[in-house]
């Protein structure tokens, strides 16, 4: 996160639900809270970030946040965007979790490091959870009688057990084509796999968040097997995604950031040692042949055309 965007709390009421739409709708800054929050997008266009991830969002969407993380949505200017956003205590099902032996936390708690806050819903799922986000809105403006308190927790939990078994129900989806892919040998064979791979949403955010990290971190040297490692995705995917969702492959990318970056520093002055040394080069030599390649003259002869213009 770059040092001018901070993070605030911000206070709600225990329970908190809002079901329209909005335009010209963005966060400036990241906030966090004391509740759960479950977000269901019923339009395009809008983006989410959860500290470092971030998410394009389509109709159809759904996310869940506890109260630890940072985030902060934003909507494209001059569209509507139609959504749900339901938020709670943890209270409510860490107290039921004991009562009915089932952990309703599980997808808000104990995430693993490889954690996607995105579910896309479609048809009979989208409907089911809209009809069960319903019911909590027709419970919430019924009244604050003690019977219509309870209905409104138990709608709550019926909510949560309902995404709970759409989000296992993906995740062992997910796991069994991983492991049936580590298995798997020879190219033809991979290529295959990758052909049958049929929900590439967890790879294509995970693009967006590597491109996005490319850039905050231009001035770093950066590998391949480094940036999957961190990611959490095989090297054979992360080649093939890249390259499938950009054009370039992560090489090409990571060398057109740094040659960008490169022509920004020389337009300020920076000399090629002082260039190649802050974009972590091996040699001034190694960096004058990757800039020559892109652009056809040398950074010397880069920052001379520039000043003679400038002139």
């Amino acid at each position: 996160m770059k040092m001018k965007e901070r993070v605030f709390f911000e206070e709600f009421e225990s329970l908190y639900y809002f079901h329209g739409s909005t335009q010209n709708w963005t966060m400036q800054d990241f906030h966090f809270h004391h509740q759960y929050e479950i977000l269901l997008f019923l339009s395009d266009g809008a983006t989410l970030e959860v500290g470092s991830r971030f998410y394009c969002v389509n109709a159809g969407d759904l996310f869940l946040l506890n109260n630890k993380e940072y985030h902060r949505t934003s909507g494209a200017a001059g569209k509507t965007h139609n959504r749900y956003v339901l938020m709670f205590e943890p209270e409510l099902l860490q107290h039921m979790s004991g009562a009915f032996e089932y952990d309703f936390t599980m997808f808000f708690e104990n995430r693993s490091g490889n954690f996607v806050h995105k579910l896309h819903l479609t048809e009979n799922n989208l409907a089911k959870v809209e009809k069960l986000l319903g019911k909590i809105e027709k419970n919430i403006n019924t009244g604050k009688e003690d019977r219509t308190k309870v209905k409104l927790k138990l709608s709550i939990l019926e909510l949560i057990v309902a995404i709970n078994e759409m989000y296992e129900f993906f995740m062992k989806e997910q796991e069994g084509q991983e492991s049936h892919n580590e298995t798997a040998v020879g190219s033809e064979t991979q290529e295959k796999t990758m052909i049958e791979f049929k929900d590439p949403v967890l790879y294509r955010e995970r693009i967006e968040q590597i491109k996005k990290y490319i850039s905050t971190h231009v001035e770093e040297k950066m590998e391949l097997d480094d940036i999957a490692k961190k990611f959490y995705i095989s090297r054979y995917y992360l080649s093939h995604y890249f390259k499938k969702e950009t054009g370039f492959t992560l090489v090409q990318y990571i060398t057109n950031q740094k040659v960008v970056a490169a022509k920004a520093l020389l337009k300020k002055g920076y000399s090629v040692t002082e260039v190649a040394t802050r974009l972590s080069y091996n040699s001034d030599s190694h960096f004058i042949s990757v800039f020559k390649k892109s652009n056809g003259i040398t950074p010397k002869q880069y920052a001379k055309e520039k000043n003679d213009n400038n002139k």
